[in-house]
Parts: C-alpha cells; structure tokens; sequence
C-alpha cells in the first residue's frame, strides 16, 4: 500500500493516450501513474460518459492499491471527471482527492457538450457530420495547424495514429448530472487561448487557477512545466 496518491491522467476521447505518456513519464520517477486508454469510445455507439467512466475504473483495478486517487483531465475529459470519480468509488476503496482540470472542460452536469457551447460549434459539426460521424479531430482543422502544433514529425504521426472517426452522437449526449464530492480539491491549468473562459469560471469558483503561455497540445509537445506543475500539486496536497 502507497500513501502517496495514484494519479490517473485522462485523455480526450477524440485522441488518443500518447497525448498523455510524455507527461507520465516524467512523474513516473516519483509517483504510480495510470494512463487509460479511451480510444474508440467515441467512434462508437453510447452511452459515452458511462462508457469512459467504466473503462477508466477498469483500468485502476490493475493498478497498485492507493488510498488516494488524484484525477487529471485534459480537453474533453474534464467535464468527465464527476462520473469517473463516481465510478473509482464504485470500483475502489480509494478516495479521490482531488482533481486538476489541465486546459480542460469544467464539469457539466446533465449538459451534452453542445448544450455548453455557442451555437456555431453545433452548426459546424452537424454540417461536417456525414451518416451522423465526423472526420478525425485533426481533419476540422487546416492541415498546417497540426504541423504547427507538433512541430516534430515522428511525434506528429503518433499523435496523428491514434485519432478515429467521432460520432455527432458523442456532443449530443447530456452528461451526467453528478457533481464531485465537495471536499475535493480542484485546480486549474490554463494552456490556451481557447480554454480562457473555462480558466476564467475555475478562477471564479475559487479553484487555484494558473495559466502558462503554451497551447493545447503541450501536454504532448512541452510536457515538464506540466509535469512539474502536477507533481508541486501532489506535494501541496502530502502537506495538508
């Protein structure tokens, strides 16, 4: 038994888990790190939140008993971190501590994704589905923004492998309408310009927010201040 927590980093569910192994690596010196694999979920039919929730908790079976559990999410994953916390009570006798939303979605209880974004978002996605699925999250994109995202071509085609086809149903699912327990602790890692307004909403419900001048994908291309980040949280928490 460990009493330094297990931390359990998840990906979106439009990409794939090589988005988080560069940051796992470098925690891995210091602390038992779980990276689960969603990939697929969303290529497939619902329901998706129970689906990432169960297979997440499926995966920290395998992993060594902890009496803690800090989740870390990153893009969509965020808003699935209530259901999976859910699902790690159900499966675990671990408590989750806390909960760090890295460039994230905040939670949305009982909201599909289009239901918490602007209209466009959905006229968009509707209009690029074809026989109700979308292209790979890479394919919305001008090519040159993958190329400018991950500037390296041998980590550009890893990143690139893991992306799938997306059901239109994924954004049109309400999730859960379940709130983490409130003595867990939650922080803040803003990366990008376009997760501003969800740092903004963190920093508005007290959570310790902070924002580094990076984008997205720098959780896979520039992985130590996020890594460090996360590793000064779990000796923060040890502390308290």
């Amino acid at each position: 038994m460990s009493h330094a927590p297990l931390l359990i980093l998840v990906h979106s569910p439009l990409v794939g888990p090589a988005t988080w192994q560069p940051v796992a690596a470098l925690l891995r010196d210091r602390y038992d790190v779980l990276v689960p694999s969603l990939h697929g979920i969303a290529a497939g039919p619902g329901p998706y939140a129970r689906r990432i929730a169960d297979e997440v908790a499926r995966k920290a079976r395998t992993a060594p008993y902890h009496d803690e559990v800090v989740l870390v999410g990153h893009s969509g994953a965020g808003a699935y971190l209530p259901a999976i916390a859910d699902a790690l009570a159900d499966a675990l006798s671990s408590r989750v501590r806390a909960a760090a939303f890295i460039d994230a979605q905040l939670p949305r209880p009982g909201l599909s994704d289009f239901d918490a974004s602007p209209p466009d978002f959905r006229e968009a996605l509707t209009a690029m589905a074809d026989g109700g699925m979308l292209p790979p999250w890479s394919q919305w994109f001008p090519p040159a923004l993958m190329t400018e995202l991950i500037p390296q071509a041998e980590q550009r085609e890893a990143f690139l492998a893991e992306l799938h086809p997306i059901a239109l149903a994924y954004f049109e699912e309400p999730i859960p309408d379940t709130v983490l327990p409130s003595e867990t602790q939650c922080l803040y890692l803003q990366l990008s310009e376009g997760y501003q307004e969800q740092a903004d909403r963190a920093e508005a419900l007290g959570w310790p927010t902070t924002r580094l001048d990076a984008d997205h994908l720098a959780v896979f291309t520039r992985p130590e201040p996020v890594a460090d980040f996360l590793s000064e949280f779990v000796e923060t928490l040890a502390k308290r």
